[in-house]
């Protein structure tokens, strides 16, 4: 294809899920937010979409009714790669969702997080200002710039990372229910089903991880969302059950994120969906076209 204004031809770019294998949430702050502590983990899970640059008008297709709006994580990208460039851009999205909305697998995060990458190679803008503009679209945002196994703390934003895990892989169960953050977090509050952070926490549960101790990994397991998500939701509390009936090999069961996916965890290969490094994922996140 023809370079154009940008310089570059088009682009297609895999957008990968994420699961949290460890997720303990704080008590609301001050300002609103809560504090997290977690263990984030890419899956070979993706979302796919075409970049056409120096196109007459942007447009925005995507295979579900994915509405191109200031609530869309694509639009909110866009919109604040131009606000801190000062730039106009003109850009054609095609997005192919495999990454169930509303499921805690962070499909819309991801997916504004790719958009960003092509835009700091387009425009050379520097990794520091990359993740402000990250941290400003979504808290998961600046996870999913790298990817791999990452520990978080603060909104998700705060992120340190380890060394990638790996050797594992998962099952997903999606129950067809879209649960909102804002929701979810609001049943945390209600129901103070909060849990106070320690930092070791996520740091104890990445160590068990990598030393794959089975048994601190059961007894460790934690998603402070969970019980407040399963007493909202009998039929994400049913596909959880199921899935400890269906599954009983898995080293865990348990829901990702704010819901509603749940998520089995196997050792090695059994699960159809296996742990991706930030390395493999630098090799795959883009391809000209």
């Amino acid at each position: 294809m023809v370079s154009n204004s940008f310089g570059i031809p088009s682009v297609s770019l895999k957008c990968p899920a994420k699961i949290n294998l460890y997720l303990a949430v704080d008590k609301r702050r001050s300002d609103g937010f809560h504090n997290i502590s977690t263990v984030f983990q890419t899956i070979d899970l993706f979302d796919e979409m075409i970049l056409t640059p120096g196109v007459s008008e942007t447009y925005f297709k995507c295979n579900t009714d994915l509405s191109w709006n200031h609530e869309n994580t694509l639009h909110k990208a866009l919109a604040e790669v131009e606000r801190q460039t000062g730039r106009k851009i003109e850009i054609g999205i095609e997005l192919k969702k495999r990454i169930p909305s509303g499921g805690g697998l962070g499909g819309g995060s991801s997916d504004a997080a790719s958009l960003l990458r092509f835009f700091a190679k387009a425009f050379e803008i520097e990794t520091e200002r990359v993740i402000e503009i990250a941290s400003a679209v979504g808290s998961d945002v600046p996870f999913f710039l790298r990817g791999g196994t990452a520990i978080a703390s603060g909104r998700g934003e705060i992120l340190s990372y380890p060394g990638d895990v790996t050797g594992y892989s998962v099952d997903l169960s999606f129950p067809e229910v879209e649960v909102s953050t804002v929701l979810a977090y609001r049943l945390i509050d209600e129901l103070d089903s909060f849990h106070c952070i320690d930092e070791r926490g996520a740091r104890q549960y990445y160590e068990a991880l990598k030393a794959r101790d089975t048994v601190r990994l059961k007894n460790d397991s934690l998603n402070s969302f969970q019980n407040p998500i399963f007493s909202r939701f009998a039929e994400i509390k049913d596909h959880y059950s199921k899935s400890l009936l269906e599954k009983p090999n898995a080293v865990v069961t348990m829901m990702t994120g704010s819901g509603s996916t749940i998520f089995s965890l196997f050792q090695g290969r059994m699960g159809k969906h296996k742990f991706i490094s930030s390395e493999e994922l630098s090799k795959t996140w883009f391809s000209t076209g």
